[in-house]
């Protein structure tokens, strides 16, 4: 089990316990992912850290230009990467797409102050790095372990699956996943909730689903202002 921990703020005056915000949910998808030769691979994948700090960190692809530039096109809620070959400089070849894992510090740094006596001002200068590892593999998921988090634990027990990003032809996120996938999700749910009716998961949110935010306009609004 993986086991979160957050600080417990104490209110002596009413008795009561009040639990730290936990931040932006982790937001899982179905992904569909459809390879040169025409073979198909359905899974589930994580866009990445949850907002801790109500911020984001998401994985997702990079092309890599002849120039040098990188081009970031990362998991959102308007991820589509449905046709590489739409993408001019990969389908004349003068750009290599590749898988990025986000990396970077999940919570952010704290702001500097400088206060200029002589000129009586202060400056408060705040400070984003966003880091990636960038891989010629995309990890995919075919099962879901106890707590649904896929990508923090063993292979053998999230079923994990490396894709050579070289043979991808397209990638979509599914609005309407499969029956199979749904049954696993479903499934995983139930022994998640009956392993808490044993003992308490203290501060345990669960990630939520794509396909279940994307035709809630309302969710999409709130969650898209942490990317």
């Amino acid at each position: 089990m993986r086991i979160i921990f957050s600080i417990i703020l104490i209110l002596f005056t009413s008795g009561k316990t009040v639990d730290f915000d936990l931040g932006a949910p982790e937001i899982q998808a179905v992904c569909k992912v459809t390879l040169n030769d025409g073979k198909i691979i359905e899974g589930f994948i994580t866009f990445g850290a949850r907002g801790y700090e109500y911020k984001y960190r998401t994985h997702g692809f990079c092309f890599e230009h002849d120039n040098g530039t990188k081009q970031l096109i990362l998991y959102d809620f308007k991820f589509n990467l449905s046709n590489l070959d739409s993408y001019a400089s990969h389908r004349n070849g003068t750009s290599k797409l590749c898988y990025v894992e986000n990396i970077s510090l999940r919570y952010l740094q704290q702001p500097k102050t400088e206060f200029d006596e002589k000129e009586n001002t202060l400056t408060i200068t705040k400070t984003d790095v966003e880091k990636y590892r960038l891989l010629e593999q995309m990890p995919i998921y075919t099962k879901l372990p106890l707590d649904l988090f896929v990508g923090y634990i063993s292979d053998e027990q999230n079923g994990k699956t490396s894709i050579e990003v070289n043979q991808i032809k397209s990638i979509e996120l599914l609005k309407k996943p499969s029956k199979a996938s749904l049954d696993i999700i479903e499934n995983a749910r139930k022994k998640q909730s009956e392993s808490e009716k044993e003992e308490e998961w203290v501060d345990y949110q669960p990630p939520v689903w794509y396909h279940e935010i994307i035709t809630n306009q309302e969710r999409i609004d709130y969650l898209s202002k942490f990317f």
